[in-house]
């Protein structure tokens, strides 16, 4: 399994040094995003690594190198898993490092520091598009499901900005402040091992859909 993981990374070696200028043009363009600058850096460009990836592998025909190999396709599927959170810990990595470089050199440039409630936002909106596009994946090939990955990922991307939008802008609304209530009488700790929960959960949904796909996939 790890040689499956780190296949991943030398396959894009290109794309990873492309990594550091992306996470700047992405704090540059998200100057006035607040703690969001750090969630939209790690998840945009952690889902790219993993589009690449899947790219790569459809290109090359890895799957069928893969399958007559001895190696189960439960170990596959984890590895793809496991390597959306290698990319994200190398995206956060990258973002600390401008992070640091802007506070070392008093830099007039915004970076928004790293929180418990940011690394969490960005997991679990890593989670979210990754957990909808692998099953996908696993069934169709990336090819065929470049078309959905393209709708899911700026829906998400757009509409869960507008409807976050939408919800700050109707604080009067019930529900809202019912949530609010409810979220103010928690600890950040608490909440955060709620959100970790949810996203576990949601992970091993997709988690399983993927492997029930990908063993009736023929090659």
């Amino acid at each position: 399994m790890f040689n499956l993981i780190l296949k991943d990374i030398l396959i894009q070696k290109r794309n990873l040094l492309f990594g550091v200028f992306y996470i700047l043009i992405m704090i540059f363009a998200l100057q006035q995003a607040g703690s969001a600058m750090f969630a939209a850096s790690v998840m945009v460009f952690s889902y790219i690594m993993v589009q690449s990836a899947c790219a790569f592998d459809e290109k090359n025909k890895a799957d069928v190198l893969l399958n007559s190999l001895p190696l189960s396709r439960s170990t596959i599927v984890t590895a793809r898993y496991i390597s959306t959170f290698v990319f994200a810990a190398i995206s956060m990595g990258y973002y600390l490092l401008f992070l640091g470089i802007v506070k070392v050199f008093e830099l007039p440039i915004k970076v928004y520091i790293v929180s418990l409630e940011g690394i969490m936002g960005a997991l679990f909106a890593l989670v979210l598009v990754t957990g909808i596009f692998f099953p996908v994946y696993f069934k169709l090939g990336y090819i065929k499901s470049k078309s959905i990955n393209f709708v899911l990922f700026f829906g998400i991307f757009f509409g869960g900005t507008i409807l976050l939008q939408e919800l700050m802008s109707d604080k009067d609304n019930a529900s809202i402040q019912a949530i609010q209530q409810f979220l103010s009488k928690q600890s950040d700790i608490l909440i955060a091992v709620e959100i970790f929960a949810v996203m576990i959960l949601l992970l091993v949904i997709s988690y399983l859909f993927s492997l029930h796909n990908y063993k009736k996939r023929e090659f």
